[in-house]
């Protein structure tokens, strides 16, 4: 990717020419990154961002604070917050969708301001989980004249939400295989499950 975004500041620096046969003469194109795609593995690595198991996994960098199980490390963006939930520092009231807070160029540059002048690697861990940044994006070089830049480059990944998370999750739910964390327990679930053809 390196080569590519080098090639492509060159071209924004000295902008593209290019034929334009209605008009037969040469013009110059100033290139502009206006987004930046990749699936949630990749997009972790493109943009710095702790991805979609971290406290402030969003990619879209909205702001909103994940739930995690007591004692575990990964955390859901649960909108809801759980009957009987008392997790430390997810306890949080629920979340209305309609109002997330508006991802700012602005302050993801202040936190990632905070990051790397981490004096230490126990400050640094602490100020990633904070933050939401693991480390600077390597599209952060690319002169904020020619993209939106971070976050507002960044596209959200609806094709694996509709085309397999959602179904999956359904699919398990109405056949009673979906996975669940104790104190839960599927036999105590009150509606019916359709197994082996049943209707």
């Amino acid at each position: 990717m390196f080569p590519r975004l080098q090639h492509l500041i060159a071209i924004q620096k000295e902008g593209l020419q290019i034929w334009d046969a209605a008009l037969q003469r040469e013009l110059t194109s100033k290139v502009f990154l206006a987004l930046i795609t990749a699936d949630g593995l990749g997009m972790m690595h493109v943009t710095g961002l702790i991805g979609y198991h971290g406290k402030h996994g969003c990619r879209l960098y909205c702001g909103m604070k994940g739930r995690r199980e007591e004692h575990r490390k990964h955390y859901f963006p649960a909108l809801l917050k759980p009957y009987n939930y008392a997790v430390c520092d997810c306890n949080h009231l629920d979340i209305d969708v309609r109002n997330l807070p508006k991802p700012l160029h602005e302050k993801y540059l202040l936190n990632l301001q905070e990051l790397v002048t981490s004096p230490n690697d126990s400050n640094y861990h602490a100020r990633w989980l904070k933050t939401g940044i693991f480390k600077p994006s390597i599209f952060s070089g690319i002169n904020r004249s020619f993209t939106l830049g971070l976050p507002h480059s960044v596209g959200s990944d609806i094709m694996h939400l509709a085309a397999l998370n959602i179904s999956d999750l359904m699919i398990s739910l109405w056949q009673g295989t979906i996975d669940c964390t104790r104190p839960d327990d599927k036999s105590t679930w009150e509606w019916a499950v359709l197994q082996d053809g049943e209707v």
